[in-house]
């Protein structure tokens, strides 16, 4: 019986992350569609950066909760949060680049965001596991 709880619990973490996943891609590759459809209003051009990071926090969450329901190791969260922090500062690169965007944060938040990326990087690697001798 518990089993069976158990295993309805884990489909039903599993629906709502790849929901998230599903909506993040959605706000990220068309942000102006997806705040029509779920607020109702058009969204302002100047506003579209801010979809879009939002998007991504949506999309990183999801994939966060995805890999832990898989019964991975805890590194996962690392992994999300690595990929995150990198999808930020290079969306936040493209924004100060392309747009009239003069926000004082705006670079600093670049600059942390992939630094921040670079250094989860190398504990992304798969721990190799000694064999053990019969």
């Amino acid at each position: 019986m518990q089993l069976n709880s158990m295993r309805r619990t884990s489909l039903l973490f599993r629906f709502s992350a790849g929901f998230e996943i599903l909506g993040g891609i959605f706000a990220l590759v068309l942000p102006v569609k997806f705040c029509s459809l779920l607020f109702g209003y058009t969204l302002v051009t100047e506003l579209v950066g801010i979809a879009r990071l939002f998007a991504l926090a949506i999309i990183a969450l999801g994939w966060a909760c995805w890999e832990v329901s898989s019964h991975a190791p805890m590194q996962n969260p690392r992994r999300s949060l690595c990929y995150y922090n990198i999808a930020v500062g290079l969306l936040l690169a493209s924004i100060g680049v392309s747009q009239d965007v003069t926000g004082v944060l705006l670079w600093p938040g670049v600059f942390i965001h992939l630094a921040i990326g670079i250094l989860l990087l190398p504990g992304l690697r798969k721990q190799r596991f000694p064999r053990q001798g019969n």
